[in-house]
């Protein structure tokens, strides 16, 4: 059996590390291959996603990425001549956290579990997929800094000390409201106040603030037309969490939350997806024109098989302490 080499990338867009596999090797397979390769242990929140045609999906267990890679184009598939970033490359791999459960963080008792969560935590922060206040940006860069940097210097870490990579510590959207000098300034100040702080104990405080967000653990899907829905804008982000489906304004003002527990159904086709919300008695059905149909509809499906899978548990429990 031949084999292939597959480039997988990761969430801190450095570049990304080659594996050996099997054309016939499975998704699980590769995810194997690249958690043991990082000594990641606590490897169950996370999956292999294929970024194509600038969207990213979540690839099923027993999906072959050998397979999927000849369907790529040429442009696609053309061999770099340097370490290409994640931003850089029109169609990879990622190894990315896929699941978000609020009262289960397994992985942060495992250091290189926990370091893969923090970059994918820092990656959405960057790049203002969790909005954000400015106070809550500078304290974070502060910590962020603590990581990569140490302790805070005053002898070296004076003005124009970040000024060359700045944009890797401000959020996309905040970036143009303060001059870069402004910025520097204030995350210092909040780096000095991080002194004596572990690396470790920097990325765990840095999670525990993000994880506070209403939109940590959600995943957004391209903006998207509202169809025939009158109480809905024109274009809406949908967004899917453990708890269920959000419905947002292009810059994630909240129109409209759906927890789980009230939506009756959902489907989806190569153009559409659409959810049934309600009551058995009386409920009522949004229909979005969006590409990203099936990817929306198998994150729920995750999810529920998930969440259906702990109810079963805790009756399990129940009944052996009965």
């Amino acid at each position: 059996m031949s084999s292939k080499v597959v480039r997988v990338y990761f969430m801190d867009n450095v570049g990304y590390k080659a594996f050996s596999i099997d054309e016939n090797a499975t998704a699980e397979k590769l995810k194997a291959l690249v958690t043991e390769k990082l000594g990641i242990k606590e490897d169950a929140c996370f999956a292999i996603f294929e970024k194509k045609d600038g969207w990213e999906r979540c690839l099923e267990p027993e999906e072959k990425p050998c397979e999927l890679m000849a369907t790529w184009s040429a442009a696609e598939t053309k061999k770099s001549t340097g370490q290409e970033t994640l931003k850089e490359a029109s169609s990879a791999f990622i190894l990315k956290k896929k699941i978000y459960l609020r009262d289960d963080d397994r992985e942060m008792l495992d250091a290189a579990a926990k370091h893969h969560v923090y970059l994918q935590a820092l990656w959405s922060v960057i790049e203002s997929e969790y909005p954000c206040t400015i106070e809550d940006a500078v304290r974070l860069a502060g910590l962020q800094v603590q990581i990569v940097y140490g302790d805070h210097k005053p002898g070296s870490h004076t003005a124009g000390f970040l000024t060359q990579n700045l944009k890797n510590f401000v959020p996309a959207d905040l970036y143009s409201m303060k001059k870069p000098s402004e910025w520097e300034a204030l995350i210092f100040k909040a780096h000095a106040m991080n002194t004596g702080k572990s690396a470790e104990d920097s990325k765990v405080e840095y999670l525990e603030i993000v994880k506070q967000w209403p939109f940590y653990g959600t995943t957004f899907y391209p903006p998207c037309r509202s169809v025939n829905n009158r109480k809905l804008p024109n274009k809406v982000v949908i967004g899917v969490n453990a708890e269920g489906i959000l419905l947002l304004k292009r810059d994630k003002e909240l129109v409209s939350t759906h927890p789980f527990t009230e939506i009756c159904s959902w489907a989806s086709s190569s153009t559409t997806f659409a959810f049934e919300f309600g009551t058995q008695t009386e409920s009522q059905k949004y229909t979005f024109e969006t590409r990203q149909g099936a990817i929306i509809a198998a994150t729920i499906q995750t999810y529920i098989d998930i969440l259906v899978q702990m109810l079963k548990s805790g009756e399990e429990s129940d009944d052996e302490q009965d």
